[in-house]
């Protein structure tokens, strides 16, 4: 006699769905076959024996089978076929969800051995970052030691050469302090000389002017005194003009040798003129000459003073110079050293976590 089962797979059809949808009596019947073929009954199983359905429409109607289930295997059987096809059904149901157990231990089986297998690659990958970073972290701590010890041995150059620096610039300071002494000294008997030669000039010039007075003194008493007898001689002249007429050629030669004397005694006198004009002349090349030798002792001194502010200048910037240099390669130490420290700190403290971490993965 066919089972309850089999008489609803074969009185009804795979997919009632009509403008009503899908019913209640689908589903129980869609179940049952599904039980019957061995397999357990799922939203999708039954979608798909019935060929569509919503599955928020199948979901409580395939919970109304299962809670039906119980009292179909449990109560009494109300036909004598009954008793035989109970214990089919509970065959075919435990069969049906012995396969889906163990079709999910294989797949969570599955599942567990897979992310064991990426665990152990993240481990490996882990371990093999740490390993690349310690090696890395060695390589930088390497070469910050060595940039470290040259910088030190710059630094300890440095301060060698600003060391030399300040010998030279304090031997050119003290060079230069006693070419400033020695200058100084010079400007001194310059300044010195350049009075005595200013009082030699203005006593010489004093004595010259003096002398060129005495002179046009003598001149003009001896101008005078030549006017004087001159006018004598004229008056004398006017006085014999009578006389003269008598002894015409008595005093023709008289007449001549004054005239002769005139003439002596104009020469000299223009002679005297010429010696006074040649000595203020070169009284005067003299006097420019002095002047011209005090400018250009002046323009020395102006140059002295110029190359000694150069030096106290060109010395400074030396100084201040040497000073930024020094200042900044302990700038460049200090923040070597800090980097070194901060890396050790960091790799250290880094190293540690993850060493920690790698341990639970592997337990």
């Amino acid at each position: 006699m066919p089972n309850e089962s089999s008489t609803v797979v074969a009185t009804r059809p795979a997919a009632r769905r009509g403008p009503r949808g899908v019913q209640l009596e689908d589903v129980l019947a869609a179940a049952d076959a599904l039980v019957a073929q061995g397999v357990k009954p799922t939203i999708e199983r039954v979608r798909q024996h019935l060929g569509g359905g919503s599955p928020n429409t199948v979901s409580p109607m395939l919970d109304v089978w299962f809670e039906r289930l119980p009292a179909r295997l449990m109560g009494r059987p109300r036909e004598p076929d009954e008793a035989e096809k109970v214990p089919l059904v509970l065959m075919q149901l435990w069969e049906a969800a012995r396969r889906e157990a163990d079709q999910v231990q294989i797949q969570k089986s599955e599942a567990v051995r897979r992310q064991l297998e990426l665990e152990r690659a993240a481990i490996a990958q882990k371990e093999a970052d740490l390993l690349q970073r310690e090696r890395a972290f060695e390589q930088a701590r390497v070469a910050l030691d060595e940039a470290l010890a040259s910088s030190r041995q710059a630094v300890a150059a440095m301060e060698a050469q600003m060391h030399a620096r300040h010998q030279e610039a304090a031997r050119l300071l003290g060079d230069s302090e006693a070419e400033v002494r020695r200058l100084r000294k010079a400007l001194e008997v310059t300044l010195k000389s350049k009075e005595d030669l200013r009082e030699k000039a203005a006593t010489d010039l004093e004595a010259k002017q003096r002398s060129a007075a005495d002179a046009e003194e003598r001149h003009l008493a001896q101008e005078r005194r030549l006017l004087s007898e001159i006018d004598r001689e004229r008056m004398a002249t006017r006085q014999a003009n009578a006389e003269l007429a008598k002894e015409q050629k008595a005093r023709a030669a008289e007449s001549e040798a004054s005239r002769t004397a005139m003439a002596t005694a104009q020469q000299r006198l223009h002679e005297e003129q010429s010696a006074r004009r040649t000595d203020a002349a070169s009284w005067a090349r003299q006097l420019l000459e002095a002047e011209v030798q005090l400018a250009a002792r002046r323009e020395r001194e102006a140059a002295a003073e110029q190359r000694v502010a150069d030096l106290a200048s060109q010395l400074q910037r030396q100084a201040e110079q040497s000073d930024r240099e020094i200042t900044q390669l302990r700038e460049s130490h200090a923040a070597a050293a800090a980097a070194l420290r901060q890396l050790e700190t960091k790799g250290i403290g880094e190293e540690k976590p993850q060493g920690a971490r790698a341990r639970r993965s592997l337990k």
